[in-house]
């Protein structure tokens, strides 16, 4: 009898823990892996202005990848007002903002890619959103003659204090893998009524700021 209520008692404990590690097994956390953006679809980005009022920003393609589509989708749940604007890509984007500029109380979106390799040229693709959703591009200026000289690419574009800046090597042979180390040129972007314009930023040298 004894021997009987032994080998009960040794199931019953063998049975409850084999319940409490199910239990745990379920409640273990179950690693997710990280969501990839489905084809044809290449970037994905949601900015929001404000509440109820976000801009996502998509790229896509199929083929090339020098070459694709840019979509900028504009829901505005507080009104029911959905807007959409689209247009050809050239190269891969680097990065997408919002900013306001010009400060007409408008937002721009940025838009910017770049090439790969000998084509890694900056492309910029902007539109100022109105409080209706009605959209506007605005053209980004190309450099001109003297700019462009000893010009490869690899572009770097930053805000500080409100202001856009560009920023790029230059290259005094046609090799940009040269060993020699490039000098590097700098524009500031200003916006008025919906059209650029820049200037280059000189860096003090050595001699003139002594002369200070």
């Amino acid at each position: 009898m004894n021997f009987l209520k032994i080998m009960t008692a040794l199931c019953l404990t063998a049975l409850l823990f084999s319940c409490g590690a199910e239990e745990e097994k379920q409640v273990m956390p179950v690693k997710e892996e990280g969501k990839k953006i489905p084809e044809p679809f290449r970037f994905h980005k949601a900015i929001e202005v404000k509440p109820g009022l976000t801009l996502d920003i998509v790229s896509w393609g199929r083929g090339s990848d020098s070459l694709g589509g840019y979509l900028i989708l504009r829901s505005d749940s507080t009104h029911l007002s959905y807007r959409s604007v689209s247009g050809e890509l050239k190269g891969k984007v680097v990065d997408t903002w919002n900013m306001d500029l010009d400060t007409d109380g408008n937002p721009e979106v940025y838009i910017q890619s770049a090439g790969e390799g000998k084509e890694n040229y900056l492309n910029m693709y902007i539109f100022e959103f109105g409080e209706s959703g009605s959209s506007q591009q605005i053209r980004f200026p190309d450099l001109n003659s003297s700019l462009k000289e000893g010009y490869r690419g690899n572009d770097s574009l930053y805000i500080r204090d409100g202001k856009l800046f560009r920023e790029f090597p230059i290259y005094l042979s046609q090799d940009s893998a040269s060993s020699v180390k490039p000098k590097y040129r700098k524009l500031e972007y200003t916006l008025k009524n919906n059209g650029f314009q820049f200037k280059e930023i000189k860096e003090e040298t050595e001699v003139e700021a002594k002369k200070l």
